[in-house]
């Protein structure tokens, strides 16, 4: 009788060196993946880079990346905001190839809040010809939020009427 309690606990012995030496081997990546997930959702290094992030995010209409530089608090607010004026420019019927900015001027830092302005203009290619819009005053309120800086406000002009006429909106 007792080869047969012996047997039938080597698939349990196995069955445990196994998940141990798993465990170990799996820990590595899982430690890894944690801490790119945290990375990739820190915010930006300065006022300006999540500024930046946002604006190219706007410009090329690809929403990637854009909700880790949204303040946590506001961050479905703004990302139905960013949305709103990606949609008013397609509704115009000729939206632009890609926005510029200027250079993006960071006001004092006070209390882990800094003003961000700059002036963006839209830029049309036609051929190989490019007609940029007029420039427009663009204001961000970036906050530092969980060890990185976020989008907390956005003051931008309007679309229609702003950058381009009336009648094509």
């Amino acid at each position: 009788m007792k080869p047969q309690a012996t047997s039938k606990r080597w698939p349990w012995v196995l069955l445990s060196l196994v998940v141990m030496a798993c465990s170990g081997a799996l820990a590595v990546p899982v430690a890894w993946a944690v801490k790119t997930q945290v990375q990739a959702e820190s915010g930006e290094p300065a006022p300006d880079a999540a500024v930046a992030v946002y604006l190219l995010r706007l410009s090329s209409g690809e929403d990637a990346g854009l909700r880790r530089v949204l303040a946590a608090d506001r961050r479905d607010d703004l990302a139905d905001q960013w949305r709103a004026y990606r949609a008013e420019m397609s509704r115009s019927g000729n939206p632009p190839s890609k926005l510029e900015s200027g250079p993006l001027r960071v006001g004092p830092v006070r209390d882990g809040v800094a003003l961000v302005a700059t002036e963006v203009h839209a830029v049309w290619w036609q051929g190989q010809v490019s007609l940029s819009g007029s420039r427009h005053a663009w204001r961000f309120e970036v906050r530092e939020d969980w060890g990185g800086w976020r989008v907390w406000r956005v003051e931008a002009p309007v679309w229609c009427c702003g950058y381009v006429r009336v009648d094509r909106c």
